[in-house]
């Protein structure tokens, strides 16, 4: 592959990565992904095969920067004090408010495949290991305890995984009228505390 072909695929991935952190896959268009990268639609299917390989690609970028940050790692978070991995995780799917670093839009991201799950992520998901539930499911029992069934081992953590999503997608009603909250960093530091909080009573309260 020449250079100047190897540039304009990582530049559509590039461009991929901001526009389905922005709208999701579905709402994520080929003519704004090409207009960003300033490329065609032919070199998408020359390098992508159409828009789903181009997400796959994308995924798999997602996963790989997630697993290489270790943030998120199972084995990570089992290191820590529980409460002390709640809020690493609470923080990291927080990420998306602050709209700075690429780690927040993979998280963005994963946070749109929450709302509309497509088969890709299935696909990817498995094949890459990812880490991200098998995380919410190791936290959610380290609260509730070994003896939490399945069944509420199951439902604790997709509540789990879902506390940041709400903030993330509900952003423009934080920063409008009548709240006009400052999004910014130093709220995101209290929103994960706040959170945290929260989660570490509920998922303790419900202990067998």
């Amino acid at each position: 592959m020449s250079r100047a072909s190897e540039r304009t695929r990582e530049a559509l991935i590039e461009a991929a990565t901001l526009v389905f952190a922005e709208k999701g896959y579905e709402g994520g268009s080929i003519r704004d992904i090409t207009r960003k990268a300033g490329a065609n639609q032919a070199a998408v299917t020359y390098h992508f095969g159409g828009k789903e390989g181009l997400y796959r690609e994308v995924l798999r970028t997602a996963f790989k920067a997630l697993k290489e940050s270790n943030v998120l790692d199972p084995d990570n978070l089992d290191s820590l004090q529980a409460t002390e991995a709640l809020r690493l995780f609470v923080r990291q799917m927080l990420l998306p408010l602050l709209k700075r670093s690429v780690l927040a839009r993979y998280i963005k991201i994963l946070n749109w495949e929450i709302l509309q799950r497509t088969d890709m992520f299935q696909d990817v998901a498995i094949t890459e290991n990812a880490s991200l539930l098998s995380s919410a499911e190791r936290l959610a029992r380290r609260f509730m305890g070994e003896r939490a069934s399945e069944e509420d081992v199951a439902v604790a953590t997709l509540w789990l995984l879902h506390q940041g999503f709400i903030f993330v997608r509900d952003y423009e009603y934080l920063s409008r009228p009548p709240h006009n909250l400052k999004v910014d960093e130093a709220f995101v530091e209290r929103l994960a505390d706040f959170l945290t909080r929260l989660l570490a009573s509920g998922l303790t309260g419900v202990r067998p």
